[in-house]
């Protein structure tokens, strides 16, 4: 574990890191434009976890279908975040324009 005074981050109590207060705006990834086209500004979507062999993808779900997927930086600490329990949703925080659906994920 790295700690102060040799370059690394301590990830453990590092400050803002913890799933409370995990949040971030991006665009949705892999967009299913049948979906998309039922969702308006404003609207929250549910996030859940799917695992495909070592790999964990995270969707964006509205009304039991997915919108599209998530791939921004906080991935990784999202799907952790989500196993240890949280519970997280996308706000839509700007019209939708074609397949671009920009959202804020944040805890729910």
């Amino acid at each position: 574990m790295s700690g102060p005074g040799n370059g690394g981050p301590d990830w453990i109590n590092e400050p803002g890191d913890d799933c409370g207060k995990l949040s971030e705006v991006t665009t949705l990834n892999s967009p299913n434009k049948d979906v998309l086209e039922m969702i308006k500004k404003n609207d929250v979507l549910d996030i859940t976890l799917r695992r495909s062999g070592k790999s964990v993808i995270v969707e964006a779900v509205h009304a039991g279908e997915v919108a599209g997927t998530v791939t921004s930086s906080i991935i990784q600490k999202l799907a952790d975040c989500i196993d240890k329990g949280f519970v997280y949703v996308a706000d839509v925080v700007d019209e939708v324009k074609g397949g671009a659906c920009k959202v804020r994920v944040h805890r729910k």
